[in-house]
């Protein structure tokens, strides 16, 4: 007896662990919002529960289902798919996994996948709801097609760069033939990139940029040059955004490639001929202040002269003396402002005294012609720059002044020449009004981008520089920064017409 009540207690627990887990087996599958299904193997209907009543749209009491109801709202594709499965399921006892697509009620579409297997002859299996994540899936794939079509449209090449393990997948063709490769060469490491194939000039900008971004998870741009194997040179503009992990370690870089040789091209060609530009107009200035120099002004000098020697005729004192008197002080000031504007057109102390020198008689004459008070600090290196760049800084002055005089209404006015890290800072800063800018805007108010701004600009860009020109309401600032020592200026143009195909290689 004793042995028969053990029996039956041992049985009554299992029982209610059998329970006990079938009640957390229908909590896991409420929790994942699973539904069940049951049916004999070739059966015509199966057994659901209230969860898997609700994934096929059905009323939620709903206990049996007809396999031809559920399998006429499966589109034939999927219907065919998962009669295959079924079968190497049957026959192989191999696992059934589908999703597919079923029609509801209101005419949605909802995507179920399904898990399956084969108990005493019984096919046992769960169904979930992954519409959301197919949604998704599918607004990936439309995504890339778009970028896909974009980057082919654009002439862009596609790349992912791996940060720690230095490897790169090149996603596109358009990444082979920017770099002159065959797929079969493989694509570029990092490594290989900047050794084999990058300019060295451009090695130090393109190493410090993608340090930042790595650094940051920031953007990377950058504009480089390369070398493809043919010896054809390449301009290219690198474009990306930098990943961390999520214990901030640099992860990946993935960006896009331009090929922009043809657009450098042209403004390598832009360059030269504003540099041409430039060129001629001071050799037109250096001329005509020559001519007037050496004629215009003789005549005038030969003229009061001839009316010195004559003025002995006049009589003292009669109107004739007195107009005599008046032509002799417009000759005078004829003759004075001719020898000014000579200067101005071709400054002879700038080969002998320097640009300092030359900056400071320039300024102590505008002061007294204008009555602005003019301050001016200059560095004693300026005079050691290249005569070239020396006359294009005067003209870049004489540009700045002349439009503050003429536009700015400005009663003070500051120039200041600075050496600063391997450039050259070129400011002049006014406290005039700012006619019809607007604070911090480039090239309005006084500075309109008319032929004078378009000439210190030419000026600055010769020698590989940059202008800035920020306004407010306390008046008007011209920046121009001009790189000096290694970097003052550009390569000959031999060698940068490399980009237009020559086969010549950097260093």
């Amino acid at each position: 007896m004793a042995d028969m009540s053990a029996k039956n207690v041992s049985a009554e627990q299992r029982v209610t662990e059998l329970r006990e887990s079938e009640v957390r087996l229908r909590l896991a599958l409420e929790a994942a919002q699973m539904g069940t299904f049951e049916a004999d193997i070739g059966g015509g209907q199966a057994i659901i529960d209230a969860q898997e009543a609700r994934l096929l749209g059905l009323p939620p009491e709903t206990r049996l289902v007809s396999s031809e109801e559920m399998r006429a709202r499966i589109p034939f594709e999927d219907l065919q798919a998962s009669d295959k499965k079924k079968k190497r399921l049957e026959e192989h006892d191999e696992a059934y996994h589908h999703e597919f697509r079923l029609r509801m009620p209101d005419g949605s579409e909802r995507w179920l996948s399904a898990y399956a297997a084969i108990r005493s002859n019984r096919i046992f299996g769960v169904n979930f709801d992954v519409t959301e994540r197919k949604r998704a899936e599918a607004a990936l794939r439309e995504s890339e097609a778009r970028l896909r079509i974009a980057a082919s449209g654009a002439a862009l090449g596609v790349f992912e760069w791996d940060a720690k393990a230095d490897r790169t997948v090149w996603e596109n063709d358009r990444m082979y033939e920017i770099f002159g490769h065959a797929r079969a060469d493989g694509a570029l490491s990092k490594q290989q990139f900047v050794e084999s194939y990058m300019h060295p000039d451009d090695v130090y900008v393109f190493e410090e940029a993608l340090q930042d971004a790595m650094q940051t998870g920031g953007n990377f741009h950058v504009t480089c040059r390369i070398h493809q194997k043919s010896g054809l040179q390449r301009w290219l503009q690198i474009d990306g955004k930098a990943e961390l992990t999520d214990t901030g370690e640099p992860w990946r870089l993935v960006g896009v490639v331009a090929d922009i040789t043809e657009r450098k091209t042209l403004e390598q060609e832009a360059e030269e001929l504003s540099e041409r530009l430039v060129n001629l107009q001071e050799e037109e200035r250096q001329r005509i202040a020559q001519e007037l120099h050496d004629s215009t002004a003789q005549h005038l000098v030969a003229a009061n002269l001839n009316l010195m020697s004559l003025r002995s005729k006049a009589s003292s004192g009669s109107d004739a003396a007195e107009l005599w008197d008046e032509v002799e002080a417009s000759m005078e000031e004829a003759l004075k402002e001719l020898r000014t504007f000579s200067y101005l057109m071709h400054p002879p102390t700038l080969h002998a005294d320097g640009l300092r020198a030359t900056i400071r008689q320039y300024i102590d004459g505008y002061a007294s012609r204008s009555g602005l008070t003019v301050r001016l600090r200059s560095s004693p290196k300026v005079d050691k720059l290249p005569f070239r760049m020396q006359r294009s800084l005067f003209r870049i002055v004489q540009e700045a002044l002349a439009n503050v005089h003429r536009h700015a209404s400005a009663s003070q006015v500051s120039v200041d020449l600075r050496r600063i890290a391997g450039r050259l800072h070129l400011i002049v800063t006014d406290d005039g009004r700012n006619v019809g800018g607007t604070p911090q805007h480039e090239e309005r108010g006084p500075f309109r981008p008319g032929v004078g701004i378009r000439g210190i600009r030419a000026r600055v860009r010769q020698f590989g520089g940059d202008l800035r020109i920020r306004m407010g309401s306390r008046g008007t600032t011209v920046h121009a920064v001009v790189p000096i020592g290694h970097a003052r200026r550009r390569k000959p143009s031999s060698v940068r017409r490399s980009a237009q195909g020559k086969s010549r290689r950097a260093p």
